[in-house]
Formats: C-alpha cells, sequence, structure tokens
C-alpha cells in the first residue's frame, strides 16, 4: 500500500506519529522501530518524552534502531542516537537493552559487523532478511534518506548495514541497506517545511528524472509505505 497525507500543522503529523508509537507500543509482541535523524523527529521525541504519551506509552514492549548513525562518539551533538537520547530516552521509563545504537567510536568496519550480528540476531526475518515493524525516514534536500546518497546506492546490497561518505563533507557513516529498509512492514517518510518542497515535487515527478533520488527507490516490499507532509512541503505537489 501507498499513501500520501498532507497535514496543515507539524503538530498535527507530531501528533499522529506519537499516536502510532503508542499504538506498536500495545500490540502483544515487542516492536522493532528504526528512527531518523533531523529536526522534526526531535520535535517528536520531545512530544513523547511528555504526557499523556510518556505515561501511556509501554516502552518496555519498543525496541529502538536508528537509520543511519554518524561515526562519532554517543555524547556529540552530531550522533543521532545522542539527540534521540538528550531529549526522550533519558526522560522515559525504558530498558536500556531496548535501545540499539550504532557505536560510533568504534572503528566503522569493526562496527558494521558488531551491527551486523546485532541485527540478525534480534528481528524477526522475512524473506531471509530482518524485518523492522516500523522505519521513519527523513528526506534530504539532495533526494538522500537514511545515508544512501545519490550516486552511491548499491541497492542490491546483501549486507543490512553499509557505509556510506557524506558527499560534501566527507563524513564517515553506517546506514541501513536499501533492501533491509525496503524490507521493513511499514515504512514512513516524514517531511515538513517549505526548504523541501522542491524536493518533494522532484521525488514524485517524472519517474525517469525521480529515480536518480534515493527516496524515490524505498518502499515497503510487502508492507504499506506512507508519506507523511505538513503543507509547506507539500505546497508543490500537484493534485491530479
Amino acid at each position: 500500500m501507498f499513501e500520501i497525507k498532507v497535514y496543515n500543522e507539524v503538530d498535527e503529523l507530531l501528533e499522529h506519529l506519537a499516536e502510532q508509537l503508542m499504538a506498536y507500543s500495545l500490540r502483544s509482541k515487542p516492536c522493532h522501530i528504526a528512527l531518523s535523524g533531523g529536526s522534526t523527529p526531535k520535535a517528536l521525541y520531545a512530544l513523547l518524552a511528555m504526557e499523556p504519551f510518556n505515561s501511556a506509552i509501554c516502552w518496555d514492549n519498543l525496541h529502538f534502531w536508528w537509520g543511519d548513525e554518524r561515526m562519532v562518539e554517543k555524547e556529540s551533538a552530531q550522533s543521532n542516537f545522542g539527540e534521540a537520547y538528550r531529549t526522550l530516552f533519558q526522560h522515559v521509563p525504558i530498558p536500556e537493552e531496548n535501545l540499539h545504537p550504532i557505536n560510533g567510536a568504534n572503528e566503522l568496519s569493526i562496527e558494521q559487523v558488531h551491527a551486523e550480528e546485532e541485527i540478525v540476531s534480534k528481528l524477526d526475518k522475512h524473506e531471509g532478511r530482518p524485518c523492522f515493524d516500523w522505519v521513519l525516514l527523513g528526506l534530504g534536500e539532495d533526494g538522500h534518506t537514511a545515508s544512501l546518497f545519490p550516486g552511491q546506492v548499491d541497492y542490491e546490497a546483501q549486507s543490512n548495514w553499509v557505509a556510506a561518505t557524506h558527499p560534501e563533507t566527507g563524513e564517515v557513516r553506517l546506514s541501513l541497506s536499501a533492501e533491509t529498509l525496503c524490507n521493513a512492514r511499514s515504512i514512513a517518510f516524514v517531511v515538513t517545511g517549505a526548504n523541501k518542497a522542491e524536493i518533494v515535487r522532484d521525488v514524485f515527478g517524472d519517474e525517469e528524472e525521480s529515480e536518480q533520488y534515493p527516496a524515490a527507490n524505498i518502499f515497503a516490499f510487502d508492507g504499506e509505505t506512507q508519506w507523511l507532509l505538513d503543507e509547506a512541503a507539500a505546497s508543490l505537489l500537484v493534485n491530479d
């Protein structure tokens, strides 16, 4: 299933995400969720840390992973895990073992092996590879998502974690591979702000042109894919 949903306000979108997370937490089995970095997730974390969600969510039932991570210390301001921990996880009653961050302080090749072993051992399998229950993704102004950058993506990579290099800064990262992202039961792209309007339009534009953007090539093979936008990000989409 594929769906585009446009919200009048960012707060309305964030409320929807928080309620969805709460619903996942009340399921009968543990749920594995991959988070993204960026300003919109930070606002979501702040909302989740407050009532009623802080108390209403069954945190014991949720396991959190990160779709990509910079190879930096967890205490760094650049760490996606560090941002989530400071804004959300240190404020809620979640077991430490339910958090599965990349250790960016390790050498990349060593951490890639460790991350590969952990994801294979912890997640249920679908079609022979790990399957997330829910993946939250953002959209870069160049069309990247997670740390899958234009011109750098092997869409058939069989490893679950792939090394990535930021095309402008040279910053080294680990990212979930395209195949693993697409194996999720549910994917939600969360995109807000007028600065994302042009790339949103281009991702949903001419098929041949949009193929250059990694985000346009990430969708759940056997599940649902949603694009959750605020009005500013959706402002250049043309209604049929």
